[in-house]
């Protein structure tokens, strides 16, 4: 079947260029395309492939254009349900340069065609960069699409955690690829993935050195049955406030982080919607190369076959998949809290941490993060930070007072 075909389906039996009264539940306002179900690399922490999940392997290689145009039309179809005013699509994989430029040329002009200008639209993908050439950069800057690059925080570092199949570090690769984007105009933030082998001041350095727009940092996947690989209890927490501190020196932070900032901005009753920490909605689902809809990808942590739950592209709509428990669970994960959680003195700047790290067989979610004294000496000295710089009146009129 065509792709206009397969849109045009979806669109007689939705009834979705008619006006529908429904019943309307929780909204989705970002999907993570998995373009491709492969990688060309192969990282010893990827949850994707090397944290008990075999999902990839029955998944077709890359995402079709049927499967990509049922996608649009599903968007499509709920943004115009609930009103949205944004939408954004996240390219991912496995890494999603391998599928060809023209897949993301005609993808964006589909999407704008199918949404805009009711619906505004944004697109971002998040490559390990070893394949980013100066003429994908280009291309991807000429599209709009915007540009993260997993890149961890050293030489020695990244090299000893992303190998590609032959065993060999990435590093060169992925700084060259840094280096084409920023020669192409893109202006690339940074995944990295914290390693507490590392020293804080030398990793701070070198990011420094990179000049990079904003920092993402991600703790390790893991799971009460699959526990981080650390010999001390928040050894991850005392690395990250060492990053804060020297941070938080400089007059003016030469780029911005979205952990810290987040935390910040919710001491100041000003938070915005993250994932792995603090409260708020998590309004993103994930469409597998085949046309699955899943929760979160890095669900897969928790069990094998864990976020697969039998919805598809080509029969459901992103309303019946947000319906579903699982999805729910992640949509409302800072709300739906353990009983331990709920007593703590951080609960309202942690909300449980990521919803995988909480995952434990038998209690499912209803378990702290297995990174619960890293979060919890994290945000109330960053809080405590935030209360020293306030006025005494600002500390009055919003009530707070420093934890630590």
């Amino acid at each position: 079947m065509c792709e206009t075909s397969i849109a045009s389906e979806i669109a007689v039996t939705t009834g979705s260029d008619q006006p529908r009264a429904l019943q309307l539940g929780p909204a989705c306002t970002a999907v993570v395309l998995k373009v491709t179900s492969r990688c060309n690399l192969n990282c010893s922490y990827c949850y994707v492939y090397n944290m008990g999940d075999d999902g990839w392997r029955t998944e077709p290689v890359v995402m079709s254009r049927e499967i990509a145009s049922a996608a649009i039309a599903r968007v499509a179809e709920h943004a115009y349900d609930h009103q949205l005013g944004h939408f954004q699509f996240v390219f991912h994989g496995g890494e999603p340069l391998l599928v060809s430029p023209d897949f993301y040329a005609w993808f964006v002009a589909e999407a704008r065609h199918s949404l805009e200008p009711t619906v505004r639209t944004s697109f971002t993908l998040q490559t390990n960069a070893a394949l980013l050439t100066r003429r994908w950069a280009q291309d991807l800057l000429t599209l709009g699409v915007r540009v993260g690059v997993s890149l961890d925080a050293t030489r020695a570092s990244h090299d000893r955690a992303r190998v590609d199949h032959k065993g060999r570090g990435s590093y060169e690769r992925a700084l060259r690829g840094l280096q084409n984007a920023r020669a192409a105009g893109l202006t690339p933030g940074l995944l990295i993935v914290v390693d507490p082998a590392t020293d804080p001041d030398e990793v701070f350095e070198h990011i420094a050195g990179l000049a990079p727009r904003t920092i993402d940092f991600l703790l390790p996947q893991a799971t009460w049955d699959n526990p981080p690989d650390c010999a001390v209890a928040g050894e991850y927490g005392a690395w990250l406030l060492r990053i804060f501190a020297r941070w938080a020196a400089e007059p003016v932070p030469p780029f911005s982080i979205r952990l810290f900032e987040n935390i910040i901005r919710t001491v100041l009753g000003r938070p915005r919607d993250y994932d792995a920490l603090g409260p708020g909605r998590n309004a993103t689902l994930t469409i597998e190369t085949g046309g699955s809809i899943e929760p979160a990808d890095v669900l897969r942590v928790c069990e094998n076959g864990f976020t697969r739950r039998g919805l598809s592209v080509l029969a459901h709509s992103l309303d019946e998949a947000l319906a579903d428990p699982l999805m729910q669970a992640y949509y409302y994960g800072a709300e739906r809290l353990s009983v331990i959680c709920r007593a703590c003195r951080v609960a309202d700047l942690c909300a449980g941490g990521y919803l995988p790290h909480r995952y434990r067989r038998g209690s499912g979610f209803d378990n702290p993060s297995v990174y619960c004294s890293d979060l919890e000496a994290l945000t109330s000295a960053i809080q405590s930070w935030t209360v020293a710089q306030l006025t005494a009146e600002v500390r009055a009129e919003l009530g707070i007072r420093a934890l630590a």
